[in-house]
């Protein structure tokens, strides 16, 4: 679950870590959906799902599910940087990844930088 905990320890920071963690030219805001969706799939591993309660998946499940309610292109302007240090929405999911770190008993630190590979379409 090393996907999982990297992203809601990214998700549960402030605004400015948050893009500290990634490259300047990068859409923080969409890299972290985008992070949270691909570190989902580890869910699908029954070796990994063993080892989570109903109750830690469905706080993990809150988190997915509200960020599905804003995703789309009817509210794209909840996926840029400005909304990511301004906006309601990304204040409510930082506490819903708190709540994810603490029921699985994970420390809110700053994770290390993200590994992923960019193309700058600049």
């Amino acid at each position: 679950m090393n996907k999982i905990k990297w992203v809601t320890q990214a998700i549960a920071q402030s605004c400015d870590i948050q893009k500290s963690l990634f490259p300047d030219f990068v859409n923080v805001a969409d890299e972290l959906a985008v992070e949270w969706e691909m570190a989902l799939d580890e869910l699908n591993d029954p070796n990994i799902t063993s080892l989570i309660t109903d109750q830690q998946l469905n706080t993990i499940k809150k988190l997915d599910d509200y960020m599905l309610s804003i995703s789309g292109p009817n509210n794209i302007q909840y996926w840029n940087n400005i909304a990511l240090c301004q906006s309601e929405e990304w204040q409510r999911m930082r506490e819903m990844a708190i709540d994810i770190l603490s029921i699985m008993k994970w420390e809110k630190i700053i994770p290390s930088k993200s590994q992923a590979i960019y193309i700058n379409h600049g």
